[in-house]
């Protein structure tokens, strides 16, 4: 593989919310919260084979089209602060090659009686993996985490 396979970036994204810190933290603490919010949409399959929200521990998830080879989204949890922040290592394989690999930082400050959340990924992107990829996933979920605070759940 030559220097031109990979791509370096650094993501940020920032969200506001009407709800507190501690209830946007918990939004991501929950298997079934995630499963609600962040699943990919129709024609997706989204399952958890590991979920262990502690620092040091590790979730595993596979998503995809239904029917197809699932990838693979190995996160292992470096620094949790309650209702503050989490910090993440990740990668995101497809039929055992490396696509992705970064770390992910959500961050959570009381702001105008609601809650900023700011979601930084600095990545590195092989080929079958792009930035914009991960642009408009992190787009479409924070979409999905706003409607399940504003009470307007999906269906898992």
């Amino acid at each position: 593989m030559n220097a031109s396979n990979i791509h370096h970036t650094t993501l940020v994204f920032e969200r506001s919310f009407a709800t507190s810190p501690a209830e946007v933290f918990a939004a991501w603490t929950s298997r079934d919260a995630l499963l609600d919010w962040s699943a990919p949409g129709e024609g997706w399959d989204m399952t958890y084979r590991a979920f262990d929200f502690r620092v040091g521990h590790t979730d595993i998830c596979a998503f995809g089209l239904s029917g197809e080879e699932p990838y693979i989204n190995t996160v292992q949890y470096h620094a949790i602060r309650p209702d503050q922040y989490f910090v993440y290592a990740s990668t995101i394989s497809h039929r055992d090659v490396l696509l992705f690999a970064g770390t992910v930082s959500v961050v959570f400050s009381v702001a105008d009686g609601g809650t900023t959340l700011t979601l930084t990924e600095a990545g590195v992107y092989f080929d079958g993996d792009s930035p914009e990829g991960h642009q408009e996933g992190w787009d479409a979920m924070l979409n999905g985490l706003t409607a399940y605070l504003d009470g307007n759940r999906r269906a898992a």
